[in-house]
């Protein structure tokens, strides 16, 4: 029996994080995730992963609120993104010429990036900015939101999960198939 639950926090119009958690029986939960940026997807909501290892990603994003600062940056966003990829990924740390946290870049783990985006939050006053970048196509994507958006977005996405797999995918809130 395969159970399973989804939902979206925020508007994919302007930004919003879609997710699935599933089980098949009593076996591991996976989570099926992605983001929407201005109505782009930004990772694959088919690709699944054990819960359990994505969550050290989803909790580094509201781990590390207020330490993404960087001073006021005057060039466009795919400017300053491809600057965080060098400057973060790249050979040359120093390329980077303005000083930024090492958590602006938010959803990579274990040195892979984000289903193969480069994602990154910088805060500014009085708003956030999310940076993404397509590591395959080079497509560019990003929003500024006011400040604390974006994070109250992910501790309702945390909260959820929590809520929904305490011991296993509640049942009462899960589609339930038979296979």
């Amino acid at each position: 029996m395969v159970k399973e639950l989804g939902n979206i926090f925020g508007n994919k119009s302007q930004f919003a994080i879609e997710a699935k958690l599933w089980q098949l029986d009593e076996n591991p939960i996976f989570i099926s995730w992605c983001l929407w940026i201005r109505g782009d997807m930004v990772g694959d909501i088919e690709q699944s992963a054990l819960l359990s290892a994505e969550m050290a990603r989803i909790s580094k994003v509201t781990k590390h609120k207020g330490e993404r600062h960087i001073p006021s940056v005057e060039m466009a966003a795919n400017n300053l993104t491809d600057k965080l990829v060098d400057a973060i990924w790249g050979d040359d740390y120093h390329y980077m010429q303005y000083p930024f946290s090492a958590y602006v870049d938010i959803l990579s783990q274990h040195g892979e990036c984000f289903q193969g985006y480069f994602v990154f939050l910088v805060e500014q006053e009085g708003y956030e900015w999310l940076l993404a970048k397509d590591n395959v196509e080079n497509n560019y994507y990003d929003i500024k939101l006011s400040a604390g958006m974006i994070y109250s977005y992910f501790e309702e996405f945390s909260a959820w999960i929590a809520d929904s797999t305490m011991l296993t995918i509640r049942a009462d809130k899960a589609l339930i198939t038979h296979e």
